[in-house]
């Protein structure tokens, strides 16, 4: 996709009256939960109707759809999020924390097109709805686009793109919201240049069986990951997702910090143990969920490489245990220049790469199919 310059424009600027009344089919990239809604006419003699909104709180979710005309209506409702409005590989607009809007797109010349919106930021206690694409006529409406390859990404913030576009280490929490940019990281690098459908369900400060320095004991990915919203409240429906790889770098939450008085591993090496044992049961349970699938293990080189190692022990007792087409990476040399001492822009890029060069071997990615 082509990044043209960014600029924000407030929600106000861009509502208008609901010019669109035909809505398009989605092709949903994501966990997002639908909701049937009235939508009022607000008219006497025109019947109420119904409508499907979807409530998202995964980073990196998009919605897309296709049309033709020149004109097309996006409606959100997200007082938290940034979310990035693309016609055709092109990003035209940044809504910011916009609200309840809807904002018309016209003039985009004759033909068909492709809209997407999609979810930069991480918003961990908070949900955003998308309440649709629309365009005026019915005949202006196409089929929603379809993907041949499709990748999972599961992971911490490392996947999710934490502080990226930060220009250094030292960060608020309001530098962090707004510095964080899941479309730029490295996964969604990778499938764009595959022209893959992707997920990332990731979740910045959360470990196989350790949060970062202890937090929210219990509450760990593998947990979460059963989740459609990070409340617990509505479980994950991934029915019709089949990844053709799925990416798993988790680890560095459960080592990077000392152990704290109360938890419940006495020594690192039990730590260690549960770890190694946890993250090779998830794995085995992703390969009974999605049998067909190249699994990756991804871990850096960092912290005297106690994740890395730990990785590679539950890769081999993964193996040891049945799962097979499974592999690992060792990724090193990152700046690690961005907040808090997280992958920079720089850093994704070595990334994707370094993912995209391992993925060319597989028969699905090679050069010459990706390149159709």
């Amino acid at each position: 996709m082509k990044r043209a310059a960014c600029f924000v424009l407030a929600a106000s600027a861009l509502t208008t009256a609901a010019f669109a009344d035909a809505a398009l089919p989605l092709y949903i990239g994501g966990r997002a939960v639908p909701k049937i809604v009235k939508v009022e006419s607000g008219s006497w003699f025109s019947p109420d109707t119904e409508a499907t909104t979807y409530t998202y709180q995964w980073p990196g979710v998009y919605f897309e759809a296709a049309f033709t005309g020149d004109r097309v209506a996006v409606k959100v409702d997200d007082t938290e999020n940034n979310l990035y409005v693309w016609i055709d590989g092109v990003h035209r607009l940044t809504l910011t924390r916009p609200g309840k809007t809807t904002v018309a797109l016209k003039d985009l010349g004759a033909g068909r097109h492709v809209v997407r919106l999609e979810k930069a930021s991480e918003t961990q206690g908070t949900t955003g709805r998308f309440e649709g694409f629309t365009v005026p006529e019915k005949a202006d409406v196409l089929p929603a686009p379809t993907y041949t390859r499709a990748i999972e990404f599961i992971g911490d913030s490392y996947t999710v793109g934490y502080g990226n576009q930060s220009r250094g280490q030292t960060c608020t929490t309001d530098d962090v919201r707004d510095t964080t940019d899941t479309s730029r990281a490295w996964g969604p690098a990778v499938a764009k240049h595959f022209n893959a459908a992707y997920r990332i369900n990731a979740f910045s400060g959360r470990g196989i069986v350790r949060n970062y320095n202890g937090i929210a004991a219990g509450d760990t990915l593998p947990y979460l990951y059963k989740f459609a919203l990070f409340d617990h409240s509505v479980a994950a429906d991934d029915v019709g997702w089949t990844p053709d790889v799925v990416i798993v770098g988790l680890g560095t939450n459960d080592f990077s910090t000392p152990l704290n008085p109360g938890e419940k591993w006495a020594t690192r090496d039990a730590l260690h143990a549960d770890y190694v044992r946890t993250y090779a049961d998830f794995v085995k349970s992703l390969r009974a969920k999605y049998p067909n699938a190249h699994i990756v293990m991804m871990a850096p080189d960092n912290n005297a490489n106690e994740t890395a190692n730990n990785m590679k022990a539950a890769a081999a007792l993964a193996q040891s245990e049945g799962v097979a087409d499974l592999e690992t990476v060792i990724f090193t040399g990152l700046d690690w220049m961005a907040c808090h001492y997280h992958p920079s822009l720089k850093d994704e890029d070595i990334l994707s790469k370094l993912v995209i060069e391992r993925l060319n071997q597989l028969p699905k990615f090679a050069p010459a199919v990706a390149a159709q």
